[in-house]
């Protein structure tokens, strides 16, 4: 459990050291988050090819959506560009998508 001190100083290092005006701790996060996405895209996929129906569609859908989401936040931190759709930032509009598809994987019945 000693390891558990080590927290404190790593936290002080993420939010204090800065990496083209973001702190570390942020620019780790754009980068993690990606990864994090991918991995129950990966798992409703798998759930869709083994088992069908519109639920894991939906599902594998809104997964999916919520990772390109994620790569185009994260492009956009690291470039400093953002992509709009009339008004409304890319990223966030492929998260509403997803918003929608977790919806619709909600209310489908079986």
């Amino acid at each position: 459990m000693k390891w558990l001190y080590l927290t404190i100083p790593a936290i002080l290092i993420a939010v204090v050291v800065s990496i083209d005006g973001l702190s570390l701790g942020h620019a780790v996060l754009h980068f993690a988050a990606p990864a994090m996405a991918a991995v129950p895209l990966y798992l409703s996929a798998k759930a869709y090819i083994r088992a069908g129906g519109s639920r894991f569609m939906n599902l594998t859908a809104a997964f999916g959506f919520l990772f390109a989401g994620q790569v185009v936040l994260s492009c956009s931190m690291y470039t400093a560009t953002t992509v709009y759709i009339g008004d409304i930032p890319l990223d966030h509009f492929l998260h509403y998508v997803a918003f929608v598809f977790f919806t619709a994987a909600l209310l489908e019945r079986r």
